[in-house]
């Protein structure tokens, strides 16, 4: 019988906790660096864009890639391509070899995930994978409160570049570690089209440059915007090839709204990132003070995690899904309304995390899967990563467009209302119980 090697487990859990770092260590320093930099807030949105556009195509490919090449080899690409972007953009003097950095840690986070969950759960029996997953979702859990609070300290008191020095200790010692772990089997499983990844992603960032640009660019970008997509479709439908995309997934009514209620949710997850900017111009607070400023969402969403999806079993993930949906929409209420308070902040940070809670993780996941078959529930959990990755993309763009029509107000505005809209679209999806599932199987 095979036993839990925790040993090697350790190893890839420390990978994957580098980058989920990276997704909250940032916002504390993000006023700091578009000053170092001589750069506004909407530019600064483009870290996260350009990192999350990326990881999207990074994501899918590096986790085929993994299976057929081994993905130990994919994980310490992804590890070592992680620690030599966070040098660059510690050293960056110019904002556009900043952004660039950030591009390559998108691309080694997205070769680190896939290929280290995929190894992490094969070395559990498949009666105890289910505590595999837990415990990566437990890192992503322990990122999102040490990662505020260590960013703001280190930028506070090291400067904001040690920010991304950080991580390259991190990255040597999995890496060392790394080294000697065994090599998985190679699958003859088909690699997803190269060519339709890249045109996915170059497609999403000139989508997204089209919103913030006038003029002779914004025509430019959203021409080979619709070239991209031309080129993606027709590389999608090629006869004999394997879709960069499983095409189930925008497939009728209900697949369009799964994978649109995914990218909302996205957008969601996306404006936690302006949180400790909003702490410290609408509250005063510094940047060590601004980073401790999510901790109430962190702790709340780690409290419930283990309630969301005892309730998505019994009473159905869609339900669940609207509930988180609806705390969000509140959480961005309270934080819009002027006069902010530390008490209205800390009562939105906690709607926050609930809802946060609810739309991650379990419930999505499980509605995912009601919509496939069993033996498609891979692809199902995938289109759900990619196009929550891609509300992640597009989130800082979009709310940075709604800070201009009325500053922090505008942006939580977006927040409620993206939230609501969300409530509706997966109206669309039909509801799926664990019990219900299985009765209709047994049928």
């Amino acid at each position: 019988m095979l036993r839990p090697n925790f040993r090697v487990l350790f190893v890839y859990l420390l990978g994957v906790f580098v980058g989920a770092l990276d997704m909250g260590i940032l916002g504390p320093a993000f006023p700091l660096i578009a000053r170092s930099f001589h750069v506004t807030l909407g530019w600064m949105a483009w870290s996260v864009t350009t990192y999350s556009v990326t990881y999207v195509a990074a994501t899918v490919l590096a986790g085929a890639a993994g299976d057929r090449h081994g993905r130990r080899r994919m994980f310490l690409f992804g590890v070592v391509a992680f620690g030599v972007a966070s040098t660059i953009a510690a050293l960056s003097h110019a904002f556009w070899i900043f952004l660039l950095a950030r591009a390559v840690q998108g691309l080694g986070a997205g070769a680190v995930y896939p290929n280290a969950q995929a190894e992490g759960m094969r070395r559990f029996p498949p009666e105890r994978r289910g505590m595999a997953l837990g415990i990566f979702g437990a890192v992503f859990g322990v990122a999102s409160i040490v990662g505020p609070n260590l960013g703001g300290a280190l930028a506070q008191y090291f400067g904001w570049p040690w920010i991304f020095l950080i991580n390259i200790p991190i990255a040597a010692v999995v890496l060392l570690l790394g080294i000697r772990l065994p090599e998985s089997e190679p699958s003859s499983r088909p690699a997803p089209d190269f060519f339709a990844g890249i045109a996915f992603a170059l497609m999403l960032a000139l989508a997204l440059v089209s919103l913030e640009d006038a003029g002779a660019l914004r025509v430019a970008s959203i021409l080979g915007a619709v070239l991209l997509l031309l080129l993606f479709i027709a590389r999608e439908r090629r006869p004999g090839g394997t879709p960069f995309l499983d095409p189930h997934a925008m497939r009728g009514i209900s697949g369009a709204a799964l994978v649109a209620g995914a990218a909302v949710i996205g957008v969601d997850m996306s404006a936690a990132l302006f949180v400790p900017t909003l702490a410290q111009q609408s509250l005063g607070l510094g940047v060590l003070s601004s980073g401790f400023a999510l901790m109430p969402a962190a702790l709340s969403a780690a409290i419930l995690a283990p309630v969301a999806g005892a309730m998505s079993d019994r009473l159905g993930g869609r339900g669940v899904l609207q509930a988180g949906l609806l705390f969000a929409a509140l959480g961005g209420v309270l934080l819009a309304l002027p006069g902010l308070t530390l008490a209205r902040f800390i009562l939105a940070m906690l709607a926050f995390g609930v809802g946060t809670t609810f739309t991650m993780g379990a419930p999505l996941n499980r509605l995912a899967i009601g919509l496939y078959h069993e033996e498609q529930t891979g692809e199902a959990l995938a289109n759900v990563a990619v196009f929550r990755s891609v509300g992640i993309a597009a989130g800082p763009v979009l709310l940075t467009l709604a800070m201009a029509w009325h500053r922090f107000t505008g942006m939580f505005s977006a927040v409620a209302l993206i939230s609501i809209l969300g409530v509706v679209v997966f109206l669309l999806v039909p509801d799926v119980r664990t019990a219900s599932r299985q009765t209709s199987k047994a049928s």
